[in-house]
């Protein structure tokens, strides 16, 4: 109980900071919308048969471009929210030079991983809030009561998130130059998952990736939920495969971190890169 609480503090800590820089807050809020919803929507009406989404309706079942895009970019945020919210935020202070005296108290290491992935659950909350807002207002995407079924799926999947973003801290705390590589995997992540396109579309390969990954389940399943598109698999497969992605991803993260964070106290590179 000691743990979370100071879990929580962290998040506190992270979220009252979020909020000191309004201006930060309303460009992660819209930066998605200009960036990705609007041209992804003006880009697919372009395609349009008769004002159908007839490519869209034969590839995944639901003519609603814009309900799949915009459930689309609230996943994709959901993966920043991990990639960005505890990987970077925790080697920006390392960079900063004060991840080491953080560490030097009773908190348990991993407890500060847990307590970034709060506060950035609390903002990306917030933010995705805000956007879903403006986009239900501007797009008018036609989502179903039933999208809160999916519920389930989206927080199975968050453990794994959170299992990789354990994963991407142990990583990024031995690179030089880690903004590169989280924004290239966090890239890589969302649009192997099928945030803007589906995953039927992408070459034979690829799609062996985006199988192995619990997002790309998660959003399947809210899609099936909230807009009625045609399921990759049978749901109830799919939340067998979202399980035993949590089962194994969460502690192997945290293996892997607590590994990264003995070696670092062992070679002393903890407060140097």
């Amino acid at each position: 109980m000691g743990e979370f609480r100071a879990a929580v503090a962290i998040a506190r800590k992270d979220l009252r900071i979020w909020l000191r820089y309004p201006i930060n807050v309303a460009g992660q809020t819209f930066s998605p919308i200009y960036q990705s919803l609007v041209p992804a929507i003006l880009f697919g009406a372009t395609f349009f048969v008769d004002g159908r989404a007839v490519g869209l309706e034969t590839s995944a079942g639901t003519g609603d471009l814009a309900g799949f895009v915009v459930l689309g970019a609230l996943v994709s945020g959901m993966v920043g929210a991990a990639f960005w919210g505890i990987a970077w935020s925790l080697r920006t202070e390392m960079d900063a030079g004060t991840l080491e005296p953080s560490w030097l108290t009773p908190t348990r290491r991993d407890t500060f991983v847990l307590g970034r992935a709060l506060g950035a659950l609390a903002t990306f909350a917030i933010s995705e809030a805000v956007l879903l807002v403006i986009a239900l207002w501007l797009f008018k995407p036609s989502f179903s009561p039933q999208a809160i079924q999916a519920l389930p799926a989206i927080a199975i999947a968050g453990v794994s998130l959170l299992g990789v973003g354990y994963l991407l801290t142990a990583a990024v705390m031995f690179m030089k130059e880690a903004g590169f590589f989280i924004d290239t995997t966090n890239f890589l992540f969302s649009s192997a998952s099928g945030v803007a396109f589906p995953v039927t579309a992408l070459p034979a390969l690829i799609q062996v990736v985006a199988y192995a990954l619990p997002t790309t389940y998660a959003l399947d399943l809210l899609r099936q939920h909230a807009i009625g598109s045609r399921p990759l698999f049978d749901p109830a497969l799919e939340y067998v495969a979202l399980a035993a992605a949590a089962i194994v991803t969460f502690p192997l993260g945290r293996m892997a971190f607590n590994a990264a964070e003995r070696r670092l106290r062992v070679t002393g590179g903890l407060a140097q890169h």
